[in-house]
């Protein structure tokens, strides 16, 4: 069994793709907010198709949030791209590996989650959402028994300088231990400690920064060492890093069905 049941909330579900034409309504999700509304400078392929794709997509398994009250692909709102290890080695390699050195959380034992392309339409980002989302997340791990989650999470916008309250604030105050740490490749890294520690405030910090990258911090996630800029998808990533088992009461709570 590699599936659950779908999650609810009101007209709301969360579940995973069941077939190519869902997986393609998120890709086409995927690339209205990357390209559309973030800017990013997709390959002409996917300009043409409009749809944002690659090859780790057949790997994955695609998380979705449905609209009950639509139809089509305008039902998928909202979408998670996840990977496990144990489905990776057919690939030979994570999509988190392209920015950032990744051995330390594959050198633990058990299964683990890659996390990536997390996105949701415009109109539907409220904490309803992002919670039915992490519920999804919570069954995932439930049913494959995920030991750590890690991946990319991304500021908008290719230039460190404008993020550097939030990314030093980060670094001070939430970079994971070595054992799990993930660190920016040597060519691709950028430092994050960019303003001194006496000038970085917390509130002003917090408020700065990504709603997706705060939830990850409130389920006791880390921060990798070193940000990566892309400038094709105009943004500047960070590794990100949540050990299960020390949110295991969260999950349990709030994001696992009863």
């Amino acid at each position: 069994m590699n599936s659950f049941d779908p999650l609810h909330a009101g007209n709301l579900s969360v579940r995973l793709a069941r077939d190519e034409s869902e997986i393609t309504a998120s890709q086409k999700l995927r690339f209205r907010i990357f390209c559309g509304e973030m800017g990013g400078k997709a390959s002409p392929e996917i300009q043409a198709q409009r749809r944002d794709f690659d090859e780790f997509d057949d790997y994955c398994d695609h998380l979705l949030v449905i609209d009950n009250e639509k139809t089509g692909e305008e039902a998928v709102v909202g979408t998670y791209r996840l990977l496990r290890r144990s489905v990776m080695k057919k690939l030979g390699r994570f999509y988190t590996e392209s920015e950032f050195d990744v051995s330390a959380v594959k050198n633990l034992e058990g299964e683990i989650l890659e996390l990536g392309r997390s996105c949701v339409d415009a109109a539907y980002r409220n904490r309803a959402v992002m919670t039915l989302l992490w519920r999804g997340i919570g069954a995932y791990i439930t049913l494959h028994d995920i030991k750590l989650m890690f991946g990319c999470a991304s500021f908008t916008g290719a230039d460190p300088d404008q993020h550097a309250l939030a990314l030093s604030y980060l670094y001070y105050n939430h970079l994971a231990p070595e054992a799990v740490r993930l660190t920016a490749l040597p060519d691709l890294y950028v430092k994050m400690d960019r303003l001194p520690p006496e000038e970085v405030n917390m509130k002003a910090a917090l408020n700065a920064m990504p709603a997706l990258i705060k939830g990850y911090l409130r389920l006791g996630g880390y921060i990798g060492d070193g940000a990566v800029l892309d400038p094709a998808y105009n943004t500047t990533d960070v590794g990100i890093i949540v050990m299960t088992e020390s949110v295991t009461g969260k999950y349990a709570e709030r994001y696992t069905p009863e």
